[in-house]
């Protein structure tokens, strides 16, 4: 399930090259969750599609790899607990949702083996037709909830059409507190300059500690990780990919679109030291963005589906169109503190008819005051929860 980090580091080349000033964050797990909900529904092109763009070979590998997902996303604290060890692991949620119309009903089999047996959801009937804009506010109101009120609205009243079929959406939530050995204290906190794209330099908080750090140096960057406390079966850690250079950031993420992405298990191996010098900024952030133009700059674009029939494994009635016209969007927030991390994405789905071994460089610093790329990863299963690049921490 490493392919959909292509689409961040895809989208984050596409706003740098632009000269975007923007934060990106976004969620790969999330979007692998959608595509899979989709693709075990599927059949014929629309399936060869989505298992060629995913990287699997047949639905039962798709269903596989959700009941890994959705066990991983259960692994969490849920909404934490009385003790503090349990107060102190991760929360984590993933929540699914479906709204199909009533015209095109939903196969008995995908609702009770796909969605309800995996994804752990149930689907919402719904009149598209005559009530558009009730189900919009629906599903706002799901996404409140979902996210814990961090993102409140992902459809716009009068933007989803009277044709449209169904929506899948996922939510995924995290909250993480640094281990306790990379507790940062609030009094150290200090503002430093932090150095943007276009040469000039803005004041930001910045957070440090004394501690021995888990880094290591590579050509042309550096990379470090900061654990978060565990839970009993899961061990979240969050990874800073540093540019040497100021402005390196281009060039970093072009490395990893040409090479095997950073993604590489020789990144995660990495040796604890003292560091010389230590400082990543505060930041907190929210980023949109539409998959489906994303997946067509890739040349992999499920935005048409010219046969209905594909997908005649999930919705009854589909060869009473010509086609379908799809397109996946995401929306995201995160915030990084002395304490911890707040991050959720959500990411819908709707449809309407119509390398080689890197050297390794001693390391003594880790300053990052100017643009790096950083992700939230799960250590056991190597699943990617969240990869961002932060351009302007403020």
């Amino acid at each position: 399930m490493e392919i959909c980090p292509r689409i961040t580091n895809q989208l984050m080349l596409k706003e740098i090259q632009k000269g975007s000033s923007k934060n990106v964050v976004s969620s790969p797990l999330s979007i692998n969750a959608i595509l899979n909900m989709v693709g075990a529904g599927s059949t014929s092109d629309t399936l060869e599609q989505i298992l060629g763009f995913l990287g699997l070979k047949n639905v039962d590998e798709i269903n596989s790899k959700s009941r890994q997902m959705m066990a991983m996303a259960a692994s969490g604290c849920g909404r934490g607990g009385s003790s503090k060890k349990t107060r102190d692991c991760p929360i984590l949620t993933m929540v699914n949702g479906v709204w199909v119309d009533e015209r095109f009903p939903l196969v008995p089999k995908y609702k009770k083996e796909v969605l309800k047996g995996i994804f752990k959801c149930e689907a919402n009937n719904v009149d598209f037709r005559t009530k558009a804009n009730q189900v919009v506010d629906e599903i706002n109101s799901w996404a409140s909830t979902a996210s814990r009120g961090l993102i409140k609205n992902i459809l716009q009243r009068g933007s989803v059409s009277q044709e449209t079929t169904f929506i899948v959406a996922n939510a995924l939530y995290f909250k993480g507190i640094w281990d306790s050995d990379y507790e940062f204290d609030e009094e150290r906190t200090t503002n430093r300059k932090f150095y943007l794209l276009n040469g000039s330099s803005i004041s930001v908080p910045m957070m440090t500690s004394s501690e021995r750090y888990y880094c290591e140096s590579f050509d042309g960057f550096k990379v470090l990780k900061i654990p978060y406390q565990s839970g009993k079966r899961n061990n979240f850690s969050m990874y800073f990919f540093l540019p040497d250079e100021r402005d390196g950031l281009q060039n970093l993420i072009e490395k990893f679109n040409s090479n095997s992405g950073f993604l590489d298990e020789e990144y995660f191996e990495l040796t604890k030291k003292e560091l010389d010098e230590f400082w990543i900024p505060k930041f907190k952030f929210s980023f949109n963005f539409d998959i489906s133009e994303v997946m067509d700059d890739m040349g992999e674009s499920l935005s048409l589906i010219k046969n209905p029939r594909d997908l005649s494994e999930m919705i009854h009635n589909s060869e009473n169109v010509p086609f379908f016209i799809s397109n996946m969007f995401q929306k995201g927030y995160i915030e990084v503190d002395e304490k911890g991390t707040e991050a959720v994405a959500i990411t819908r789905f709707r449809m309407a008819p119509g390398a080689c071994r890197r050297p390794k460089i001693k390391s003594s610093s880790f300053v990052a005051d100017h643009p790096f790329i950083f992700m939230i990863r799960e250590e056991r299963s190597g699943l990617v929860f969240f990869v961002a690049a932060v351009v302007n921490p403020i």
